[in-house]
């Protein structure tokens, strides 16, 4: 399916190595296939790739992904994340208004998610697309092993009606 321009396709077992490069290059912390294929095994979990296609010239580039759950009419984004050299682009817009469409369709009334505090980009994203502050959990990610400096930050709690 094109969704603003860009490929949206599901990721299921076929796609855990490509899950994998994605969430590592997005993350200080990448989850491993293992810990995809787990996700993506739990009830109601699905998972999207944005592809930049033949629209572009290009051979099929994965350029984002998107994992979430729905369950009792809510739903969550679990992880998203588009490579860096690549965001400012609406792929990421693509893939949260596409996984916000197919809850809604599948009776969800509310997508929640959780950012990073200091996550400048993301927060205006959510907020562009609806999604409201609802909480705070407090020293929520890990702070970078390679920097022993670091502390951890604050999430966001972001709830959007659908």
């Amino acid at each position: 399916m094109i969704w603003g321009g860009v490929e949206i396709i599901r990721a299921g077992a076929a796609s855990l190595e490509i899950l994998e490069m994605l969430h590592a290059a997005c993350f200080a912390a990448g989850w491993d296939a293992l810990t995809m294929a787990k996700m993506l095994a739990m009830p109601g979990a699905t998972g999207t790739l944005a592809i930049l296609s033949a629209q572009t010239g290009q051979d099929p580039t994965p350029a984002g992904f998107l994992l979430g759950r729905e369950a009792g009419g809510e739903a969550e984004i679990i992880s998203t994340g588009v490579l860096p050299a690549l965001r400012g682009r609406g792929i990421g817009g693509a893939l949260v208004s596409e996984f916000t469409a197919r809850m809604q369709s599948r009776g969800a009334q509310a997508v929640f998610l959780e950012v990073a505090v200091n996550n400048d980009a993301a927060l205006s994203l959510y907020k562009r697309l609806g999604f409201t502050p609802v909480g705070l959990r407090k020293a929520y990610y890990e702070p970078p092993r390679d920097d022993p400096a670091a502390t951890a930050t604050d999430a966001l709690v972001m709830r959007c009606n659908i």
